[in-house]
Formats: structure tokens, sequence, C-alpha cells
């Protein structure tokens, strides 16, 4: 999914293109733009999030940690949004903080991955989201934003820029787009409009505010007025200053007049988003109105809000209270504080806590905007109508029942109840004609889901989940047809299958995890023909899948796991060619699956499959049909305990494992062609690893080079720097595991002239769940082969991290010139395998290394 940048994107793909080099370097690169607030460092981190998004395996992008991170559960939350998007997979549960760090490790240790980090400012959320380069696969990037330049340079980062104001030009222009919605002023407004860059200094974001709040202005004279008004208040011209200038003309109410001017944005997800800049301008504007808190219309201090709620202080006046407690404060409020404030509008509370016995009596009926996480009360008031309410937010609340204001709440477009534990119904809801997000997910009892959930016209997320009892009612029929987002969790009911209507062509990502589906998905899943993502896992009545599955022609990603899945659906003669044409991922894993024919089909309707993941399945052997996949990348028959034989490794294929699988006895006649490298290979081109995983398998004799102990030495010909030659290198490690081992680290590493230059950034492999190419490291021989192409480009390591990272690249094709020249022994490589276990049952029997000159 491609990120809103910007609407008028000046100087933007410069400055991604200058940043490019930098940020896709070889191996694992963690990247920092740093600078001031308003500088566009978030702008540019979603350029580039769009520009290189397409050459990972999984993609993350992370929006106001610093703000949201003082929420409650906020970083955990993060961690959990970071696994759900990079996995596709929104049953994954983080508990706290050590549990999210751990998962993370050892979930995408191996994946190839994208991270952006938007405007971090505290060491504690780097080290809970990317602590260190060992977290990730070859290749992964991160990339954070924050004003910050020393957090980077303590967290390790390998390279940082400064992000500074736009040159005269570039402030310009932008100004130009928003205030004339030209790139350029009318020569009449030229002179002004150069003043108005010159008093925002070339701060993005001032421009884009200062631009639109002129836009409306037609008169030249009215225009110089305006410049010289606040020329002469805000003599200093900093930051806020700047920013201040839309407020004075600002209305009371209007979404539409606060993003004219450019207060307010609409981003991903259709979310209002606000710069954060612009809040703290906000902030100190409500400061300087008044000493007075009774005549605030906004009680943003702890004191002045308390003094209010416990019936101190008089306060008709306020519209918003916002109350975020560092630390988990018990709120010992009356239980018709709100008495006091009837003209309430928003309402937040974080981190406050009140006793079990407490009740909450009375809400204003004016209220629009509530969030309160932990939201100490079993219910809403029973007087309080939600007929003004726009969004309520109580995760992890005590919430038991709504009360009566659910009966009408037209105005109602977001719901957030997740792990509110002691929910038990969702009650009738024809009336929330308008709402668009319902978060149910971690409501743990909740057993009743009333049927006009099934009918909401204009709902687009929909998220639940129930885990202890199942649910006894649920909407029969799903006629959603605005719904882009489904997530079904533990939907226990017998002889349920859900039903979906034809007019729900809008929905792009389903996930049926945990549940009780009868033996197969209703054929009416083929309606849903905007559907990318499909996961369905742990349903262990699930058999089959319809055939109506082919009708997904917008289909990206398909998993089953962990089903009893034993067949999937096969054509004979298939009716549909490349109906899954933008199919790049099939995952079948955990499933009974005998018989592959079905591969077949695959082959017709997807010629665009690039990964194909057949682990922990019964066959026993791969199809002929297998070379057939002519874009396939990645290959995986990991713990196929059946598997006998593999004829060949798929012609393209740069990952292949089969770890795990014991009974494996014939192997790839084809492994020399595994191991060429044709330029015009996509793999060649990118000095990416080339990867390959067997069990039962020796080095094969043809190998150049080869030793019985966990290293080798040997040297390039002594005329080297004469010929043109362009070596590739193909190390190879037979080991054996000889016990269940919890957690072991493998790694293979290169060095030229006893200067290790290459590292295969330490493979690890966990027992407890299957993970990257080792499977669940199962006792018995495995044999791992890596592929460095002729394009890998080799760096000189030393034990500082710092250090090693900004030392000079070395072009294998360049190695002996590059370094030490002054050695008489050109070439001297020295390739060696460490295997790390934690209890002594992995042993290396024997390496090799195979060089292969090609001119």
């Amino acid at each position: 999914m491609q990120l809103d940048v910007a609407k008028y994107p000046v100087g933007i793909d410069i400055q991604v293109s200058n940043l490019l080099p930098h940020v896709m370097s070889n191996g694992i690169t963690m990247f920092g733009l740093y600078g001031v607030g308003g500088m566009g460092k978030t702008t540019i981190a979603k350029a580039l999030y769009n520009k290189i998004a397409d050459e990972f395996e999984g993609c993350c992008f992370l929006s106001n940690i610093r703000e949201a991170s003082n929420q409650y559960g906020g970083l955990v939350q993060f961690q959990k949004e970071l696994l759900c998007e990079i996995l596709m997979d929104d049953s994954i549960k983080v508990s706290n903080l050590p549990r999210g760090i751990t998962i993370i490790r050892n979930r995408l240790y191996s994946k190839k991955i994208l991270l952006i980090l938007d405007d971090v400012d505290t060491r504690e959320q780097l080290q809970a989201l990317a602590g260190g380069h060992d977290w990730f696969g070859h290749g992964s990037k991160v990339i954070a934003t924050t004003r910050n330049k020393q957090l980077l340079v303590t967290h390790g980062f390998d390279k940082m820029q400064n992000v500074g104001g736009l040159d005269y030009d570039e402030a310009l222009e932008l100004f130009s787009w928003h205030c004339f919605r030209n790139s350029h002023p009318l020569n009449v407004y030229l002179e002004l409009s150069k003043r108005a860059v010159d008093y925002c200094k070339g701060l993005p974001l001032a421009l884009e505010v200062l631009g639109s709040f002129l836009h409306s202005i037609g008169d030249p004279s009215n225009f110089k007025r305006i410049l010289d008004e606040y020329e002469k208040h805000y003599l200093d011209k900093d930051i806020q200053d700047s920013l201040r200038i839309s407020y004075d003309g600002l209305e009371d109410e209007g979404i539409t007049k606060l993003m004219n001017l450019s207060l307010l944005t609409i981003g991903r997800f259709n979310r209002v988003e606000m710069h954060n800049i612009i809040q703290q301008m906000g902030r100190t504007i409500h400061l300087s109105e008044t000493s007075k808190s009774h005549k605030r219309k906004r009680l943003l201090i702890k004191d002045d809000a308390m003094d209010v709620l416990n019936g101190n202080k008089e306060a008709r006046a306020v519209k918003v209270i916002k109350l975020n407690f560092p630390k988990p404060t018990k709120l010992d409020i009356d239980s018709r504080a709100f008495d006091k404030v009837k003209n309430l509008v928003v309402l937040e509370v974080g981190n406050a806590t009140s006793s079990e016995s407490s009740t909450l009596e009375y809400l204003p009926s004016s209220l629009r905007w509530m969030n309160w996480p932990q939201f100490p009360f079993s219910s809403l008031p029973t007087t309080y109508t939600m007929e003004n309410l726009i969004e309520l937010k109580l995760p992890y609340s005590s919430i038991k029942h709504f009360g009566q204001g659910y009966m009408s709440c037209e105005r109602l477009k977001e719901i957030n109840l997740s792990d509110s534990n002691l929910l038990v119904e969702i009650p009738d809801l024809s009336t929330a004609i308008n709402l668009k997000y319902l978060n149910l997910v971690g409501c743990e009892n909740l057993v009743k889901v009333h049927e006009s959930i099934g009918s909401l016209s204009k709902l687009v997320a929909l998220h639940f989940s129930s885990s202890v009892k199942g649910f006894e009612q649920f909407p029969s029929c799903l006629k959603l047809k605005s719904l882009k987002f489904l997530s079904m969790k533990n939907c226990r009911i017998d002889e349920w299958c859900p039903q979906f209507s034809e007019e729900m062509k809008s929905i792009e990502y389903l996930s049926i995890g945990y549940s009780t589906v009868t033996y197969q998905l209703s054929p009416t899943i083929g309606y849903l023909t905007s559907l990318k993502h499909l996961s369905l896992y742990y349903c262990k009545e699930l058999t089959t899948l319809p055939s109506t599955i082919y009708r997904l022609t917008n289909l990206t990603s398909l998993t089953v796991l962990d089903s009893n899945l034993s067949t999937f659906p096969f054509l004979n003669h298939p009716s549909l060619p490349s109906s899954l044409f933008y199919l790049t991922k099939l995952r079948i894993v955990g499933c009974k699956i005998t018989n592959l024919d079905f591969l077949e089909t695959i082959v017709y309707v997807a010629p665009s499959l690039k990964e194909l993941d057949l682990s922990e399945n019964n066959f026993c052997r791969l199809p002929s049909c297998i070379i057939n996949f002519k874009s396939l990348k990645y290959l995986y028959t990991m713990d196929c305990e059946l598997l006998e034989e593999i004829s060949k490794v798929p012609e393209g294929v740069i990952c292949m494992s089969a770890a795990g699988s014991i009974s494996l006895a014939r192997f790839p006649n084809n492994l020399a062609d595994f191991m060429s490298c044709d330029d015009s290979v996509e793999y060649c081109k990118g000095g990416e690893l080339k990867q390959l995983v067997l069990m039962n398998c020796h080095i094969p004799d043809w190998y150049r080079y080869k030793s019985m102990s966990d290293s080798l030495t040997f040297f390039l010909p002594a005329d080297y720097l004469s010929w043109k030659w362009k070596p590739l290198f193909a190390p190879c490690v037979k080991f054996e595991v000889t016990n269940d081992d919890w957690f072991q680290k493998l790694e293979c590493k290169v060095f030229i002239n006893d200067i290790q230059v290459w590292s295969s950034e330490e493979v690890y492999a966990n027992q407890k769940e299957r993970s990257g190419m080792f499977g669940k490291v199962s006792p018995g021989e495995y044999m791992w082969l890596i592929v460095l192409d002729p394009h890998t480009r080799f760096q000189s390591y030393s034990d500082d991290i710092m250090d090693r990272r900004s030392l000079k690249i070395i072009d294998l094709n360049q190695l002996s010139s590059e370094i030490n020249s002054s050695q008489s022994i050109l070439g001297k490589i020295t390739v060696s395998f460490e295997v790390t276990p934690w209890y002594k049952d992995v042993v290396i029997k024997m390496c090799g290394v195979h060089v292969i000159m090609g001119e």
C-alpha cells in the first residue's frame, strides 16, 4: 500500500534520489533522518517507503511513535503492529515489551524487511522496536526520524542525514502551490511572495500553513497588510510564531476549514492527523489565553482538571479535558463529576484507574470524542445518549455492556473496545449508520454480536475475537459493502461458516483464525473480488477450500496455517487462465496435504508467484511441474517428514530450504545451475544471497575446496589482477544436530588477507517455532549452501560496530588491489563457519567452497 506523501511534494524526489545510495547499501542498514520539527522528515520517510517497499519481504511504517508511546501500552501496540503488518498475521499477541522483543527477533531475523520508525525520541522506543542489526534478515533497512541526532548515534545507526530547510527556489515553489495553486506566483504577488518565503525561513510546514492561509486573500493590498501585521507582531519568527498565523482566523468548527489551513491532514486509512508542532503551538496558545481555569475551554493540566472534576470549580465553558498521566494513577472522582462540564466535547484520559466499586452516573450528551484506555467502570451511564458521539475509544476497559445510549448513535464513526476482557455482548447497532471502525480484538468473554453488525453499510474495518467460550450469536451473513479489513479470531460456533454477499466488493484483507469454520469456506468467498490478502490459521475443522478461490483476481497473498486442510482445489482444465495473476505469495503450512497435483493449476493461474511455502505437510515428493514456476524466488518444504525426493531446484529460485525433512534421500541434480549467475538475473544485479538447505546431503564431489574442519583457506592465482575474471564464491557446510536445541546461532564469515569482510548476519534457529531457513531444527544432518555472486560488496569489520560500518566498501571484482596490495600473496581467502549452541549438540562435519571463474 502506497503512503500519501504530500499534496505538493516539492523537492522530495531529489532528496529521495540523494538518499537512496546510502539507504540501500549492502547488508542491514540503520539510517536516521534528524532535524527540527516541521522540516519534512516524515514526508521524506514516506517517499522513501513508497520508492523501495516492493524490494522487501515485509514492510511497516510506524507513525507518531513519540506521542503514541506515552499512551498506556503504546510501545507494546507498536510491537504488535510491526509484527502483524510484516508477517500479515493479526493473530500475534504481545503481552509486554520483553515478550515483544523476543517475538520480533525470533520471527524477523531471517526476513528482508523495511521498517520506518517515525518521530522517535527515546532509546527505549528504539530498543523495543529495532534493538540491533541482528534482529532482521540480510538486506533489511530501518529508517528512523527524530529531532535528536544523539539518539541515533547512541543506538548505533550506520548513517545519519540532517534534514534542513528548503532552498530559496524550492521554498518559493512550495509556497506558490499552496497559495496560488501554481508553481510560481503571478507578477503582482511576486515580491509579496518573496517576503512570505523569507518569513518562513525554508520551513516546509510554515510555508504550507502560511500559503494555505493566504490562499483566500484576493487583493494584493490585503495580502501586504497581513504580512505587515505578522512581521510586526512576531519579530523573532520562530517556528511556533510561524505556525500561529492561521490561528486568529480559525473558526470554532469545521474540519474542512482546518484542512484548508493545513492544520489538519487526512492520513492513512482516512484518519485525521495533526502535526505535533501544531499541537504544541495549540497548547502554548491555550496557556496564554487566560490564567482563570473556569473561563478556559480546554483543561490540559492535571490540577485544573481535577479541581473541576472534584466539584471545586465551575466549568461551564470547558469543551476539552485531556488528562494523560505518565504513570498509572488512581483517579478518585465523583460519580457525577461530569455534571460540571455539560458542554464537554472532547474527553481524553490516560493511565488512570479507579476503585472497582465506583460508578459513573453522568456523561454530557454534547460529548463527541471519548478516549479513555483502562476505562474503570462496568458500563456507560444509563442516562447517557450517544447522539453526538463520533469516536468511542475504551481499550483495556472494564466495561461489560453499553447501557442504553447505543439506541441513538447516528454520528458514531469509531468504536474501539479492544482487550476489554469483561465485555460480553455487542447490542443492536442498527442506528450506527455512519460507523466505520469497530475493534473488538482481545475481548475474551465476548459471546454475542448482534446481527445488525453484518449490515453496517459504511463499516471499513472490523476486528474481533473471543477466546473463552466462543460465540453464541454472530451475524449469519455479512453485507458490508464498504468493508476493507476483516479479522475474525476464535469464532467457535457450531456449524458456522461465514457467508458473504455480492455487495462486498471493497474488502482487501480477510483473516480468520482459531475458528471452527465448517469443513470448507463458503463458496460465496468468490464474491470478494477486491481481496488482496487472505489468511486462514488454526482452523482445525477446515479440510478444503472452495474452487471459487480462483475468482479472487486481485489476490496477492494466500496463507493457510496449521489447519486440517488435506486437499486444495484442482482444475483439470483451468478455465480461468492467469486468474490469480497478482498472487505472489502462497503459504500452505502445517496442514495435511499429501498430494500436490493442485500445483499444476497454480502454475497456470498464478504466473507471478514468487514465494511458495509447503512446509510441515505430508507429501512424499515435489511434482515435476515445480520447474514451471518461472517467477518463483523462494521455495520452502521444511519439516515435511515424508518428503523423499527433490529432483530439481526451479530456475530463478534464490532461497530454498528442506530443513527438517528427515526422509530426504534424492537430491536436486542441478546444483551447479543453482550456483550459476547470469547478469540478466535480478538477484545477480542486486548482490543478494542465494541459499539452499537440505537434509542428509553431502557437499558435492565437484567442489573445488573442502575441509573436514569448520574453516578452510585458499588463494587466488598470482596473476589475478591481469585477468577479467569475476569470481563467484559458494561456501557450504555440513553439520549434524544430535538433539533438539532450544536455540542456536549459525554464521558464515569470509576473510580476505586475514581481514573479515563479510558475515551472513547471524542466522538464528529456534526449536520452538519454525522460522528462517532451518525450520524447527530437528535432529539430523544438514547441508547449508550459500552463493555470493560477483557483485557482492564486502567491507572490513572491527569489534566497534560504529567503526566497522564506516570503513571502505570493497568490490569483490577488485578485492586484491583494494585490500593491502603490498602483500606478496594476492587474494588469500578464508571461509569459516561458527555454530554456537547453548547445548553442545551441533557438530560441524565438513565445509567447502566452490569458486567459479567466469569472464
